[in-house]
């Protein structure tokens, strides 16, 4: 009998267990993600020239030579979190949406509701000088989960812009502790280049026509 007792105090137990609040499932971290391409619109002097082998292949390029239209598109998919729902705390983080040229300004695309501001890019002198409310999407503007999106809603034209190597960057995470000098602020982040007229800048021909 203390054989049948002690197996049945065992089951018990475990049955308990099974139902207390300790043992219920403990929330795991939410799964942000961001991704970002950089595509060629049909007609654009950089669907013109991709297929010259002579011509950088490895990186979206646009020749800048007055001959045709640079234009890309810029495709942003994107989950920074979930709304909260009841007693369930949210989870929706910041999203940002920087471009940048390799020793030049940063240039962050700040997006309001069309009431206000619309979207306007802003200017700063480095990634660190970028605020937390500069963002591409705020916490109150994203209807959460995954969502994919056309930066400006379609192509962007790329002339008066400067020659060289420029880097798209999305970074999700929370305004009140991002910081754009440290990665592991970011709970997610991706970075896509292109090139426009030269690998540089230079003193001559140093802009899209």
């Amino acid at each position: 009998m203390s054989f049948f007792r002690s197996s049945l105090v065992c089951g018990l137990t475990a049955l308990a267990a099974a139902f207390s609040p300790l043992a219920q499932a403990q929330p795991t971290t939410y799964a942000y993600s961001v991704g970002l391409t950089v595509a060629a619109p049909k007609g654009s002097a950089s669907e013109a020239v991709s297929k010259n082998k002579t011509l950088p292949a490895g990186i979206k390029f646009s020749p800048c030579d007055a001959t045709a239209l640079d234009q890309f598109a810029f495709t942003i998919k994107y989950d920074a979190g979930k709304p909260s729902v009841g007693t369930t705390p949210g989870t929706l983080q910041n999203v940002y949406l920087i471009f940048y040229r390799d020793g030049g300004f940063v240039f962050p695309l700040v997006r309001s509701p069309l009431i206000t501001t619309g979207a306007v890019f802003k200017v700063y002198v480095a990634p660190g000088n970028i605020p937390p409310t500069d963002a591409y999407i705020a916490t109150a503007d994203n209807l959460g989960g995954a969502q994919t999106e056309v930066v400006l809603g379609g192509n962007l034209t790329l002339h008066g812009l400067d020659s060289g190597i420029w880097l798209v960057t999305a970074i999700i995470a929370p305004a009140a502790t991002v910081n754009f000098d440290d990665p592991r602020t970011w709970s997610a982040w991706d970075t896509v280049p292109f090139m426009l007229r030269k690998p540089w800048k230079g003193f001559t021909n140093n802009y899209c026509e």
